[in-house]
């Protein structure tokens, strides 16, 4: 049997048509690169959105909880007290979408009126006055930052580098803002009684940046997390 032109111009018309609707559909669904948020009290996260139409607005659950600002394709969350909300995206056209927020706080709260030199992460533990040894942060030209403790005798030693592509130390107009979001960082080599291990730097971020006092360096608290295991250090950041 023969099937008419007209038939087969009518069939292919319409599934354009169709075509043509899923993807209008698509496109004005709103999607995130993550549905849920964990910050820590007066730390940000990021949401990138797609989809929709721009621009975009953020509204908050619980505005006590979390507070959420808009730049173009993001949505910034910052944590402001401990507890869970949620954020809903609204594009031009109406469509929503809402992002889970869980507010947590900070772990090393305790640990910013102490500002002694030292280094912590799961069993070891350094103190300056109590362990002797070198203790130095410096930020390279290339934006590396470098903490280490070395023992008088050289036998061992504590070495944490990771990148500042950012700028959060060693930056005046960055020491007011005394907690950033993690960052993916680099590397942990702890060395002790001739052993070596090497370990991934998962993520770091600026606890607190104290005020210097006069021609003195600040001192900045950096929380890391190295195999799996969150740790801390507080060092003055050498010239």
């Amino acid at each position: 049997m023969k099937v008419k032109p007209i038939f087969l111009l009518t069939l292919l018309c319409v599934s354009v048509l169709f075509i043509a609707c899923d993807n209008d559909d698509a496109d004005s669904k709103l999607t995130f690169d993550k549905n849920s948020v964990e910050v820590i009290v007066n730390v940000t996260d990021t949401v990138k959105v797609s989809g929709g139409k721009s621009p975009y607005t953020a509204t908050e659950g619980d505005d006590s909880i979390a507070e959420a600002t808009v730049s173009s394709g993001e949505i910034v969350i910052r944590g402001l007290k401990e507890g869970q909300t949620t954020v809903t995206v609204t594009d031009a056209d109406g469509n929503t979408r809402t992002i889970a927020v869980t507010v947590a706080e900070d772990p090393f709260e305790d640990e910013k009126d102490d500002a002694a030199i030292r280094f912590k992460w799961d069993t070891l533990e350094k103190v300056k006055g109590a362990d002797a040894g070198t203790y130095l942060l410096s930020k390279a030209n290339d934006k590396s930052v470098t903490f280490s403790w070395t023992s008088e005798d050289e036998e061992d030693s504590i070495i944490i580098k990771f990148m500042d592509a950012n700028d959060k130390i060693g930056v005046e107009s960055e020491t007011a803002s005394v907690r950033e979001s993690p960052a993916v960082a680099g590397q942990m080599k702890v060395k002790v009684d001739e052993e070596t291990t090497n370990y991934d730097l998962i993520s770091w971020r600026v606890v607190q940046a104290a005020p210097a006092a006069e021609d003195e360096p600040d001192t900045y608290w950096i929380a890391f997390t190295a195999n799996g295991k969150a740790g801390l250090f507080v060092a003055p950041l050498s010239e």
